[in-house]
């Protein structure tokens, strides 16, 4: 595995390389935002990434001889249904807080306001809102049937009909004239969560979140396979920073379960991104910034981009930069293998 310095954490949809079997889709999450100031010092930020949870603290410190009361914000993800053929699979999703959001701040859960926006997104087109459309027919605005299903359920066929013909929802393989038809969504849902934060004067605040994240996946493995070609594989070592001994891994484990005497043997690959350029509105670098990516499984095979990691466990990779200014997104690879019966 080759390590590169690591990378800044803005907030985009990443999607899953373009080959490959089943898949699904990655929502790439990053962590809060404050409004450009000087007055602000990150001192310290320790982030913890596995595909069960992502854990953040951060340490602030008020630079100012007066308490600075700010909004401070954290964008979700966005989220698009999909509709029919949609492979985003999220944590809670009949759930406004479909990530499982939660947020301490000197050890004292907080409450935060949630905003949310749909739009219909087309390519060469203007994203429509569609957000009071959808509040007018008491649809939630999460764009998955299991938070969906029960408004539409109370929906005439007529109105049914109304919203696919709008593309709002794919009906599938439904019929809406007989049976109520189960519709699929097709908007994208834009979210966040923002309060007033205040810093006091010239101390320090501990700022936690939690949440479960959106990994993406695919059904079969594609890296070691001798068909990839020459992009497919730079666009893994541009992405994961795949070196030679990581692929003579990915290599052995692809011959592994595509051998006959391994059939029980199965394999797949997941994405992990957080992305960190939203952040840096604070005086100054990330005073000390610990990142530990854990990939779970001891036989699970790790790849990703940062500078000075360390093994600190059978699963824990740890990297641990002093005034760290990220230039990247950070995106972890992991092949998983499992046990077919």
């Amino acid at each position: 595995m080759r390590f590169d310095p690591l990378a800044c954490i803005a907030m985009l949809l990443l999607s899953t390389p373009a080959f490959g079997d089943d898949s699904s889709a990655t929502l790439g999450t990053g962590g809060l935002v404050l409004q450009k100031t000087d007055k602000i010092a990150l001192v310290s930020e320790d982030l913890y990434l596995s595909a069960a949870g992502i854990r953040i603290s951060y340490r602030f410190r008020n630079l100012t001889n007066a308490d600075y009361t700010t909004t401070i914000a954290f964008p979700m993800p966005a989220f698009p249904g999909g509709g029919s053929n949609s492979t985003t699979v999220v944590p809670d999703p009949a759930s406004d807080n479909f990530m499982k959001f939660q947020t301490v701040v000197d050890g004292q859960p907080i409450a935060s306001q949630l905003e949310q926006r749909a739009f219909l997104v087309a390519d060469g087109q203007p994203d429509e809102e569609i957000t009071d459309k959808l509040k007018a027919q008491h649809i939630s605005l999460v764009p998955t049937t299991e938070a969906t299903e029960a408004a539409i359920t109370r929906l005439t066929n007529a109105q049914r009909k109304e919203l696919v013909d709008a593309g709002i929802f794919d009906a599938g393989e439904g019929d809406y004239s007989g049976q109520p038809a189960t519709l699929y969504p097709l908007w994208t849902l834009r979210s966040k969560y923002w309060r007033s934060q205040t810093f006091p004067k010239g101390k320090e605040i501990v700022v936690q979140q939690t949440y479960v994240p959106v990994v993406g996946s695919q059904s079969t493995l594609s890296l070691g396979s001798p068909d990839m070609d020459a992009d497919q594989l730079k666009s893994y070592r541009q992405k994961f920073c795949t070196d030679e001994t990581f692929m003579k891994s990915a290599r052995s484990l692809y011959q592994r379960i595509s051998d006959d005497n391994a059939k029980g043997l199965q394999a797949f690959e997941q994405y992990l991104s957080y992305v960190i350029t939203s952040g840096g509105n604070w005086a100054g670098p990330i005073g000390d910034f610990k990142l530990i990516v854990d990939k779970g499984d001891p036989k699970t095979l790790v790849s990703f981009c940062g500078n000075g990691v360390k093994k600190i466990s059978p699963t824990q990779f740890e990297m641990d930069i002093r005034n760290y200014t990220p230039d990247r997104d950070i995106d972890v690879l992991l092949l998983r293998t499992v046990s077919g019966q």
